[in-house]
């Protein structure tokens, strides 16, 4: 795109084209020349922030000048002042108010656990709502919730480890909220946990002058105002993506590390896990003596670990002389136990190691 006598202009084959209103102002949001956050939807008013909200927010905050309420959102780029009315600026109605996906649909999370490498028709699914900092909680809750958990030995001590640092994977999703463009319609953040990796996808490419290349070393923020009170929060840094933390972290756990994909109209993030290996057939036996199970149990992990999946069916094969209310007790009493997932579609219910 070139700047010329106050036009911007395109190549198109031999020819120079004007730039389209439209596609001139997504560029000028993709250079960080016009922000969106800081503009005002058509018809938001006052009554549209959750004022409690702001009140717990503020309630936390230290070294701000302002008067009042209205004062320290202004300040902090979350209303704008315009022939003396206050308004709410998308900013501010994505971090505290009543209804964020009235102004922004898109803006939301869609968290999905499948069983396997790929997807599949069996899922755990849920779309996560309301405002930034809330779909930040929920979403690290339905990861934590359906990661994996090993069992390791030390000594005589019993000492879980998770499937991913749950540091990791706090940062990845306050990097997907916070660093998202909120212009793009028709997407969503997407959390896509598969049996070897989790994705995170956020609408938007890289911002400013980040690449693939330079991202754990540059810094360019598309939504300063909702940085700054993340990072009031302590959601965030405000110095930085926090990627350099990202890779050691899970150097620190022994997985590789996260790698990073830009595509035609977002960015991902991918974080690779230990797969089957978080358990693993050598310490299996000494493991469930440590978890009180029954020999029947015991047989079913053994199974899963191998296959990564069990039936009703296959367990009553692996131990016909029980009932079946027997099967379910055991496999219910597996999934208290907080080892194992179940797994629910139209044709069947299998289970899967947690």
């Amino acid at each position: 795109v070139y700047s010329y006598k106050g036009k911007y202009l395109v190549r198109d084959g031999d020819r120079n084209r004007p730039l389209a209103p439209r596609h001139l102002r997504r560029l000028m949001m993709e250079r960080g020349t016009v922000s969106f956050e800081a503009l005002v939807p058509d018809g938001a008013r006052l009554d549209d922030i959750a004022w409690e909200k702001v009140e717990q927010y503020l309630a936390t905050l230290e070294g701000l000048s302002a008067t009042n309420r209205e004062e320290a959102l202004l300040q902090r780029g979350c209303l704008t002042r315009g022939d003396d009315i206050l308004r709410p600026t998308y900013a501010g109605l994505l971090l505290f108010g009543c209804e964020p996906q009235r102004w922004v649909p898109t803006c939301k999370i869609l968290a999905v656990r499948y069983p396997g490498r790929t997807m599949d028709d069996s899922f755990i699914r849920e779309e996560i709502l309301g405002t930034l900092p809330e779909q930040i909680r929920r979403a690290e809750a339905f990861v934590v919730s359906n990661m994996r958990r090993g069992v390791r030995l030390q000594a005589l001590e019993r000492a879980e480890e998770t499937e991913y640092p749950t540091e990791v994977v706090r940062e990845a999703i306050v990097n997907a909220i916070a660093h998202r463009s909120y212009q793009v319609r028709g997407n969503e953040i997407r959390v896509l946990m598969f049996s070897d990796r989790i994705e995170f996808y956020s609408p938007g490419r890289l911002p400013g002058h980040v690449t693939v290349e330079n991202l754990v070393d540059e810094r360019f923020s598309r939504n300063e105002c909702i940085v700054q009170v993340l990072s009031d929060m302590g959601f965030i840094e405000r110095l930085g993506y926090g990627i350099d933390r990202m890779i050691r972290h899970m150097a620190e756990a022994k997985l590789p590390p996260p790698s990073f994909k830009e595509t035609a109209a977002g960015f991902q993030v991918s974080l690779r896990g230990p797969g089957t290996a978080l358990i693993t057939q050598d310490v299996s036996a000494k493991l469930w003596q440590h978890l009180g199970l029954s020999k029947r149990q015991e047989i079913a992990m053994a199974h899963l670990i191998e296959k990564e999946r069990i039936t009703n069916r296959e367990y009553h094969e692996l131990c016909p002389d029980v009932s079946a209310e027997t099967i379910r007790r055991d496999l219910v009493d597996l999934v208290r136990k907080n080892l194992l997932l179940k797994i629910s579609d139209k044709r069947d219910t299998y289970y899967i190691l947690k």
